[in-house]
């Protein structure tokens, strides 16, 4: 019997394909070891940004965005000096209309928004624009995240200011927390970060992050060992979209022990009440004027080269003593936008005072010296008097107008 030439051929190309893809494969899998290995080597042993701000001892700038599933709760701007060991952040409150540009469209959006539709580097870009301030690091995470933190934790020990009550169904959100010293588990944490339906937003967001963070450097220590364990370390940073890598987080819990809360400073970005298409928004005193002043104020302050900032509370007392009708209404309407508490405003008991005037009620000149500067206000004095019950006192003269003395 013969050879069939022709089959002899087809058999030989078969066994060869047969090899090729053998050894495709397997090339393959090296290649996806060699990849994995490099993003494993990177992600630990490569050098740690982290690390080189700690050392140089400059000013460590974060984009701090928590999320509740798909809209961000909560942005705020970390600032730590590791020189100063001081820490302040303000709070971007979520109903923030801002101008932003989505793939090369710009569009008004409110920040509940900007980093679902967005992404970080949207969210990075319309922010940074807004405080002309570079944030080099990020951390998003959610709520959900801070349940498993607490828990593993086995609570965190908190003082409510007040009970929080809220109840809102359709959105799945229910609020029950005693006034008072109490341990609360995760989910009770997630319930106080959500709490928006005091008497003001704004000073109920602020102060629950203020306590929920102090209550995390208690724990310092506690919380640099739940993080030596790599399971551990792995289920809370599985959820994160951040640029720190898990040696900046350790890094970064490390420093938790040097803090304490009177290092410790909070506030929010203060804005105006606008309608548009009968929703209610807030937007930056001035396009963001306040915003940068208090952010220079807060480094220089962290930085020990300036007094602390002085805090959104301060009461002020506004009487026209002007020839002019309206003026303290109008006064009044300003420092509002700038989120001070105005809590008394009408005529002064006489009308011919020439040189407007700021007096401090209560022994803190500085209040009122900051008051002053808002409205270019020269004549400074200080008269207490605690009857009156507010820290400042305004006396509008002839030479006010509008906004600002001539």
């Amino acid at each position: 019997m013969g050879i069939n030439v022709a089959d002899l051929k087809l058999q030989k190309d078969y066994r060869r394909r047969s090899d090729f893809d053998w050894v495709s494969i397997l090339l393959i899998l090296l290649a996806i070891a060699i990849v994995v290995g490099a993003i494993y080597f990177i992600f630990y042993f490569r050098e740690s940004g982290v690390e080189q701000v700690l050392q140089s001892e400059s000013i460590l700038s974060t984009l701090v965005v928590v999320n509740d599933g798909e809209k961000t709760e909560s942005l705020l701007f970390s600032f730590y000096n590791p020189k100063t060991k001081k820490l302040a952040y303000i709070l971007i409150p979520d109903r923030t209309r801002l101008k932003v540009d989505y793939r090369d469209k710009p569009t008004y959006d409110i920040v509940q928004n900007i980093y679902a539709r967005g992404g970080i580097q949207v969210l990075r870009k319309t922010i940074e624009g807004l405080s002309e301030t570079e944030f080099p690091f990020h951390v998003v995470y959610d709520l959900k995240d801070v349940e498993k933190l607490v828990d593993l934790l086995e609570g965190l020990e908190i003082i409510a200011p007040e009970a929080m009550r809220h109840m809102d169904p359709e959105a799945k959100v229910f609020i029950n927390i005693a006034e008072g010293r109490q341990v609360l588990d995760g989910a009770k944490v997630k319930e106080l970060l959500q709490y928006r339906y005091g008497s003001s937003d704004g000073k109920s967001a602020v102060e629950n992050h203020r306590i929920y963070v102090e209550s995390l450097l208690d724990r310092g220590d506690d919380v640099n060992e739940l993080l030596v364990s790599k399971q551990v370390m792995g289920t809370l940073t599985r959820g994160l979209d951040t640029n720190f890598s898990r040696r900046d987080i350790r890094l970064l819990a490390s420093e938790m022990k040097n803090l304490n809360s009177s290092r410790l400073l909070f506030y929010k970005m203060h804005g105006k009440s606008i309608t548009v298409k009968d929703e209610e928004y807030i937007t930056p005193v001035d396009n963001g004027v306040w915003l940068r002043e208090r952010i220079e104020t807060v480094i220089k302050y962290i930085s020990d080269e300036g007094p602390a900032p002085l805090g959104d509370e301060i009461k002020i007392e506004i009487l026209n003593g002007s020839e002019n009708p309206g003026q303290a209404q109008s006064l009044r309407n300003f420092f509002v936008e700038y989120g001070f508490n105005v809590v008394h405003f009408g005529n002064a008991m006489r009308n011919d005072y020439e040189r407007t005037m700021v007096i401090d009620r209560i022994g803190r000149p500085s209040l009122a010296k900051r008051i002053a500067d808002i409205i270019n206000c020269k004549e400074v004095y200080t008269r207490i008097d605690n009857t009156l019950l507010v820290d400042v006192t305004v006396i509008i003269g002839n030479d006010f107008e509008g906004k600002t003395v001539r």
